[in-house]
């Protein structure tokens, strides 16, 4: 987990933002107030903070994915929450859940570490997350999986997605809200429709250069 997190925080860029939360038993954060800009002095901040802690104690997951998903937001920017875990919990209808509550509020990924892990747990978490399963078998495939990951994420498209349905009545829409679009992920809507399919599907969001609308 540390030779990732060392790969993951050692590439980001001055633009982007970064923050940390440790958990096992408990859970320790490295900003409580929000997340930092990524300087050189806050990566190696970062890194500092995720070497000195020992790996121990339990997997209590369930509240620290809420208390990161709580955490002060960084406006103006797509937020992407990612988790690694070897996944020793038995709480996994919790987890998806609160990942699928919070689609529209950032995009989450989830990383299995080590020679056991709960791959129920973490290709669940991609599913609910609508993203890719990476999995660290060992210290040696860090670099490789971060580099996967760096690809997964470097150009996110639209941000901030709404749906809108005009003329006609939609329903049972599925997923509920959307994480950001990213150029290696696609999103599907899946719904049922009363009546005549006539009038138009309104997709609105963010992109690096304004505001986005298209009428399908």
């Amino acid at each position: 987990a540390k030779a990732l997190m060392k790969n993951v925080i050692t590439d980001l860029k001055p633009q982007d933002f970064l923050n940390v939360l440790l958990f096992e038993s408990g859970a320790a954060v490295l900003s409580p107030t929000g997340s930092l800009p990524a300087s050189e002095a806050n990566k190696e901040k970062a890194l500092s903070f995720i070497q000195t802690r020992p790996g121990g104690g339990g997997t209590n997951i369930v509240p620290a994915l809420a208390q990161a998903m709580a955490l002060p937001r960084t406006q103006g920017v797509s937020r992407i929450v990612t988790v690694v875990t070897d996944g020793y919990v038995d709480v996994e209808p919790r987890v998806f859940q609160l990942i699928r509550d919070n689609l529209g509020a950032a995009n989450l990924f989830a990383f299995g570490i080590g020679t056991s892990v709960n791959r129920h747990l973490i290709e669940g978490m991609a599913r609910a997350g609508l993203g890719e399963t990476f999995v660290v078998l060992n210290s040696g495939e860090a670099a490789k999986q971060a580099a996967k990951f760096r690809q997964y994420i470097a150009n996110p498209v639209l941000t901030d997605i709404k749906v809108a349905y005009e003329g006609f009545s939609a329903s049972e829409v599925e997923p509920q809200a959307l994480p950001a679009l990213f150029a290696l992920r696609r999103l599907t809507i899946l719904g049922k429709y009363r009546g005549s399919p006539t009038g138009a599907i309104v997709v609105r969001g963010k992109t690096a250069k304004g505001p986005y609308e298209q009428r399908l």
